[in-house]
């Protein structure tokens, strides 16, 4: 708790050794060594913490100090993937949709699938061989993710070309080299460089948003290029949860905008996260929470202020606080857990509008 806080300035309290274990990077693998010393240290957003944080996240974290997880502590997550060659590996299925190549493929996966790509190529390739991607965020309709919204599929074969003799993904590698794409210094590093090595993932965070939600759920794991970062919970039993907790407006919102840098580089006041950023933000422990169902799957996400319902055009605490019911009842699941007040609550949406409002506008105002 700070032991000075006014409109001016605010005075916390902090040892050394406090602020490197905030700033350190915990080993992924299990049993390296422990001692902080002996760790990477990466950083912390001191200011944007301790300096500009409202005071509501210094309740939350005082009532949930034994209820709230750094993300980075049950989950790994990591940065989608980049194909060095989008031309090559990004394809569009010709007279169908992409939920129809994959029901094909799950009944015959050699059925051959007509589809064509960017530079201009168009044939047929095994259904195996091709898997659904998302290459933007704008083919997201709702926050889960429906093979339905989306129009790339990704050329995704684990096998050398001797494996592949006599099939027409062995054809399509041949074009590709004959383009020379084999030669691209993105790729022609890889053993084979039309191998693509990454983490598909049900639970994905958008590397850069806005004012919108940043957390987006798939049905099934799925391919995800770089705007996106891949979040795989340690405990798949708990994924369903975590991806529902992280939609809530504390962590999604309140966290993620206190741990995350603003890009101006992105234009608009685009709050950027980085994979370290991302470990930091703050998740109720998944297992406090029953399974229930998730309440906002089905519908498109919208800015913050109309998920709250404030107008951001006017101040925001002459407004009283009214978030759409989808989005009231998710975000009372984590409350509850949390055993926040009526009013602490009405603070968290406060809170929130503001932090965001004031970024945008002071982009917007850098911009002028």
């Amino acid at each position: 708790k700070p032991i000075f806080d006014d409109e001016d300035f605010r005075i916390f309290p902090k040892t050394k050794k406090e602020l490197l274990l905030e700033g350190v990077e915990e080993p992924e693998e299990e049993g390296l060594i422990k001692d902080p010393e002996h760790l990477p240290y990466i950083g912390n957003k001191w200011g944007g913490k301790y300096l500009r944080a409202p005071e509501i996240y210094f309740k939350i974290l005082e009532k949930g100090k034994d209820k709230l997880v750094r993300l980075g502590d049950i989950a790994e997550v990591r940065r989608g993937f980049t194909t060095g060659a989008n031309e090559f590996f990004y394809l569009k299925p010709v007279g169908m949709s992409v939920k129809e190549v994959v029901e094909i493929a799950e009944k015959n996966p050699d059925t051959l699938i007509p589809v064509k790509n960017g530079a201009g190529w168009e044939g047929e390739i095994e259904a195996k061989f091709l898997k659904p991607v998302i290459k933007s965020p704008r083919e997201l309709k709702t926050i889960i993710v429906r093979l339905e919204d989306l129009n790339y599929l990704v050329f995704m074969c684990h096998k050398s070309e001797r494996e592949l003799k006599g099939t027409k993904a062995l054809e399509y590698i041949k074009w590709g080299e004959k383009q020379g794409y084999h030669r691209l210094e993105t790729v022609k590093n890889r053993k084979f460089w039309f191998i693509l090595d990454f983490k598909m993932a049900k639970i994905l965070m958008l590397r850069a948003s806005a004012d919108r939600p940043a957390f987006y759920i798939a049905e099934n794991s799925i391919a995800h290029d770089q705007t996106f970062y891949s979040v795989n919970i340690n405990h798949s039993e708990y994924e369903e949860t975590l991806g529902m907790i992280l939609n809530n407006t504390f962590t999604n919102f309140l966290s993620r905008e206190i741990e995350s840098g603003a890009s101006s580089a992105l234009g608009q006041g685009v709050k950027w996260s980085a994979v370290y950023e991302s470990k930091r933000l703050l998740v109720l422990v998944p297992k406090l929470i029953r399974k229930r169902k998730f309440p906002i799957i089905n519908r498109m996400p919208n800015s913050i202020f109309t998920e709250l319902g404030f107008d951001p055009d006017k101040p925001i605490r002459e407004q009283e606080p009214n978030p759409l019911p989808d989005r009231k009842a998710l975000d009372d699941i984590v409350f509850d857990a949390l055993g926040l007040t009526e009013e602490e609550r009405k603070e968290v949406y406060w809170s929130v509008a503001e932090l965001v409002k004031n970024r945008l506008e002071k982009a917007k105002s850098v911009k002028n």
